[in-house]
């Protein structure tokens, strides 16, 4: 079937009005969305081989930022372009033949662009989309954070990026278990088009390979990189970031131990403390501080910062900053950092602050931008669907940026 290309008219479907009102655009400006969506779309033109697939693309991007209520290939199809173009809009995020890593780079440019800052940060995070039956790409059962407990569900290595001015995500790649390497599943890993030359790597391995990938391209500037607690507790992560010369914000588990390096125990000798021991302790200071001024009033936390020096196996390892702050109702969070002595207590503040919003993308693209609706079970179709909500979130980022700039005049 060939698809004509004709006038892209995405106003007949609508965006979602809650999504209008989560990007802090003005009403007036609404009309204007769908020209400024195709002119966006425009600026990946050349990671097409054809104009139908310029168009499939177009339609994609409209359908993630639509109010089709349930944003699979099939609705999407159905909602922009008709009943005719539901294999076709299949094809183009599983089969067809376009350059996903140009447009990949070239999304990581224009961010840049927006937001980019020199003391910005590069943060990394897994999500998981529960998923039922056992044909779809990665699909096991395995710890899923969205449910709190091991649930047959595919799970995600993604990277974002923070600065003052903004953040987005920037890289991604689906975990595959290690059982799908076995011979019992090389007909899954056909059917699913995993490339023939993929081995087995764990989630800090990917998330490695994804940030030096990041280094070594250059484009997003930043001297800081932030993690969760999963990638965050594994030392060798922390050593490897410490040897890129970057500064980093790895939150950390409760039982990670390390020595104290003022109060009571400052050269006691004692054994090594748990960090929640040091939260719990009659030495360890707090401080009520204002993190942010939010649009709903300042950010207020209450947060020890210290010294400590890391236990490696028993053994004393490097000074770092311990970082702990208490969040409403009194749940705890816990912060190891290798940035330098004399470091400013503000700079490590705001630190904090660049590390959780990958957590509101991850929640932002599931409520708004069906992050979590695709249905396609291959390789290519994960990555492919994950890129273009890259897209959607850097589209509203510039529309925000671009028209409350404008009504500011």
């Amino acid at each position: 079937m060939k698809i004509g290309a004709g006038n892209f008219l995405i106003q007949e479907v609508g965006y979602n009005p809650d999504l209008i009102d989560w990007a802090g655009i003005e009403e007036e400006v609404v009309g204007r969305i769908a020209e400024e969506l195709v002119e966006f779309h425009r600026l990946f033109g050349d990671c097409f081989r054809r104009k139908e697939q310029r168009l499939l693309g177009q339609s994609y991007l409209g359908g993630l930022l639509s109010d089709v209520p349930r944003k699979n290939v099939e609705a999407i199809a159905l909602a922009f372009l008709g009943p005719r173009a539901v294999r076709c809009q299949q094809n183009f995020l599983s089969r067809y033949l376009w350059d996903e890593e140009r447009m990949l780079e070239r999304h990581q440019g224009l961010l840049a662009e927006a937001v980019g800052e020199e003391d910005g940060m590069h943060t990394v995070d897994s999500t998981e989309i529960p998923k039922k039956g056992k044909e779809s790409v990665g699909v096991a059962r395995q710890y899923c954070g969205n449910l709190g407990k091991r649930e047959n569900c595919q799970s995600g290595v993604f990277v974002g990026y923070t600065s003052r001015k903004g953040y987005g995500l920037v890289d991604r790649r689906l975990y595959v278990p290690k059982i799908w390497f076995e011979e019992q599943y090389a007909e899954r890993r056909r059917k699913c088009g995993i490339p023939s030359e993929l081995q087995f790597q764990t989630k800090i391995e990917i998330a490695l390979e994804l940030l030096e990938k990041q280094m070594q391209r250059g484009l997003l500037a930043g001297r800081w990189i932030g993690s969760d607690s999963f990638f965050g507790s594994d030392a060798a992560f922390r050593d490897t970031i410490a040897r890129w010369g970057k500064l980093y914000l790895a939150e950390i588990r409760s039982n990670i131990q390390v020595w104290p390096l003022a109060g009571e125990q400052q050269g006691s000798g004692e054994e090594a403390l748990a960090v929640s021991e040091i939260a719990r302790s009659e030495w360890t200071a707090w401080q009520q501080v204002v993190l942010a001024e939010g649009s709903k009033g300042p950010l207020v936390a209450e947060v020890s910062i210290q010294r400590v020096r890391e236990s490696r196996e028993g053994q004393p390892g490097q000074e770092l900053w311990l970082i702990i702050r208490r969040l409403e109702g009194g749940k705890l969070k816990y912060y190891l950092s290798n940035a330098p002595q004399d470091m400013e207590a503000e700079e490590l503040k705001r630190a904090l602050l660049m590390r959780w919003p990958i957590e509101q993308c991850f929640e932002d693209g599931k409520k708004y931008l069906g992050m979590d609706h695709y249905e396609n079970r291959s390789w290519n179709g994960w990555h492919r669907h994950m890129l273009y909500v890259f897209l959607a979130m850097l589209f509203l980022l510039r529309l925000r940026l671009k028209f409350k700039k404008k009504l500011q005049l």
